[in-house]
């Protein structure tokens, strides 16, 4: 199991951390399931997914933001992950009546989606996995405009249990939702748009029947510098349909929950061949421009976050020669200098053998370190680094088993070095 993605039955020995499993598995004090969730150590967050979320935010942010910015953002959104998809599906659904419950988020475009439902030709209302964006569809739904979801298999069973247990919820009348991962669903998206329907979905899932890591039916985008290989299925129906495409994010402001709606990308008619590309294409990149904002503004509510490396396309590893890497690091340390690890790019995990990972957040490359090798990794993890003198301290045979690695690591930038203090 790579420690990136922890299940978290991992963290489940600890009786608390096993009766927040029990709690978050159906309704509850809300209150209650908020503070548990909040009182998590990190240790106990990693089996929801933290390393993943660390990962991920330094791959964006390593060169920019502060290791403890960081590991703050990753904290948050594991927590919000949590707490919202709880929320929703086990707190409010189960709540519902047969009255149309009132909008939960402000600043819904009840007005943009009728008057785009009113050329006829079909909508998609674009949105990401970040912040509330699961009252999106419901409140359109509560408000009358029929729409149709397409989810993933885990997130369709969610539904379905809800329904199944809230039959008489007036929500389920405007509200529909599909299995993208059965050919059914496809054909039930494609259904609605050629109705003039609306679909809302959220489409960095990268759902679909070749499942999260296929590579059906992708463009390639650029998220916040990052290139990312994404599901292009959704748009290019539009594309078909000449349907427009509205991007929705619905995130936290000033403690409300409110919607920032982007103006609509419209085709103004079916297209195919090369316009239709383009319009996938460009349309794509504008979605995808507004996640990275998102995440880049309010990082603790990226709840998708913890999947961001299975679209990501890693970086090529860099690679300089290890001789010229020798002199230069041999260099620093000759000068007084040290050597740290990169803390802008490696993420230090542990490892099942009880020895360290060091994965190149950018790469997504790992280097193992034996546990007997836990001193060296400290010392470079540490402000003092490893200097010359700590290195003749090892003795030959561990200096040179040290020394090789050393250098096989700074060639690929996951230690750097710096010269010592200048003399005069």
């Amino acid at each position: 199991m790579s420690p990136i993605e922890q299940p978290a039955e991992s963290a489940a020995v600890r009786p608390h951390v096993a009766r927040l499993n029990r709690l978050l598995a159906g309704p509850a004090d809300p209150v209650e399931v908020r503070d548990m969730i909040s009182a998590l150590t990190d240790d106990e967050l990693v089996g929801f997914g933290l390393n993943a979320y660390r990962i991920n935010f330094m791959s964006l942010f390593g060169e920019t933001w502060s290791a403890a910015r960081i590991a703050r953002a990753a904290r948050d959104a594991t927590i919000s992950k949590m707490w919202l998809g709880w929320e929703y599906h086990h707190h409010y659904l189960p709540r519902l009546t047969a009255i149309p419950d009132a909008p939960r988020l402000e600043n819904l475009p009840v007005e943009a989606v009728k008057s785009l439902l009113a050329l006829g030709r079909g909508l998609v209302v674009v949105l990401f996995h970040h912040g509330h964006m699961r009252y999106v569809p419901s409140d359109l739904a509560h408000l009358g405009i029929p729409v149709v979801l397409p989810l993933a298999r885990d997130s369709f069973n969610d539904y379905e249990t809800a329904r199944l247990l809230n039959p008489s919820a007036a929500l389920w009348t405007c509200l529909k939702y599909a299995d993208v991962e059965e050919g059914r669903g496809a054909i039930a998206l494609a259904k609605s748009l050629a109705r003039g329907g609306a679909v809302v979905a959220t489409i960095d899932g990268n759902t679909g029947m070749d499942g999260p890591r296929g590579d059906d039916r992708r463009a390639t985008v650029r998220v916040l510098g990052c290139a990312a290989r994404v599901k292009d299925g959704l748009v290019r129906m539009a594309a078909r349909f000449g349907s427009p495409v509205l991007p929705v994010m619905a995130h936290t402001d000033d403690g409300r929950r409110t919607c920032e709606t982007s103006p609509a990308m419209d085709p103004g008619g079916p297209l195919s061949g090369g316009d239709a590309d383009r319009f996938v294409q460009e349309t794509l990149q504008r979605a995808y421009a507004l996640l990275g904002r998102e995440v880049a503004g309010l990082p603790g509510e990226w709840c998708g976050g913890d999947l961001f490396h299975r679209w990501r396309i890693p970086e090529a590893a860099p690679g300089r020669g290890v001789a010229e890497v020798e002199c230069e690091l041999a260099g620093d340390l000759e000068r007084g200098g040290n050597a740290t690890i990169n803390a802008a790019r490696i993420v230090v995990l542990p490892s099942d053998d009880d020895g360290i990972v060091w994965t190149d957040a950018r790469t997504m490359r790992c280097y193992r370190l034996p546990a007997e090798m836990a001193g060296f990794a400290d010392r470079l993890a540490s402000d003092g680094g490893v200097d010359k003198a700590w290195l003749d301290r090892q003795g030959d045979v561990g200096r040179s088993r040290i020394w090789t690695l050393m250098c096989q690591l700074a060639a690929r930038d996951a230690i750097r070095s710096r010269s010592g203090p200048a003399l005069g």
